[in-house]
């Protein structure tokens, strides 16, 4: 389940639509990367699906189809998801690449589980790759690994 877990840490830290004003690409990623821990923690798998670029791959084997399940997966067997995160950095690889990376926390209690016996957590060191894609940054790649929270 650990897979799992840090796969939503991913995708909940890179994942989220950034619009309005002035193009700063920086500034659409971070409010992206925000944005993504509101869906996450909505338990709003729909909002996932646009976001991850059809070219998705990631460091553990998984496509977009593979996240995509793993996502709706954890929503189905999580009843509450939280996610603290920090981003350290983004850095524009040209006008329609990126890359960032930040730290997120994450703290799921099972369905149907009281919230002693069911809560499991982590912090995970997430990298992504964006791409621009008609205007929206989307994920191409993504790569995770437990710091060992739990």
């Amino acid at each position: 389940m650990r897979s799992v877990t840090g796969m939503v840490v991913g995708l909940a830290a890179a994942l989220a639509a950034g619009c309005g004003g002035p193009p700063d690409p920086t500034a659409q990623i971070r409010d992206l990367l925000a944005g993504a821990a509101s869906a996450a923690e909505q338990r709003d798998s729909g909002y996932f699906r646009d976001l991850l670029g059809a070219a998705y791959r990631d460091a553990h084997g998984n496509d977009r189809e593979d996240m995509l399940r793993l996502v709706r997966g954890y929503f189905l067997t999580h009843g509450s998801v939280t996610i603290v995160s920090h981003i350290d950095s983004v850095e524009l690889e040209g006008k329609d690449a990126a890359r960032a990376v930040l730290h997120a926390g994450l703290i799921g209690r099972r369905a149907g589980e009281s919230l002693l016996g069911g809560t499991e957590g982590d912090l995970y060191r997430v990298e992504v790759e964006l791409v621009a894609q008609d205007g929206t940054w989307r994920v191409i790649r993504a790569d995770w690994r437990s710091q060992g929270g739990g």
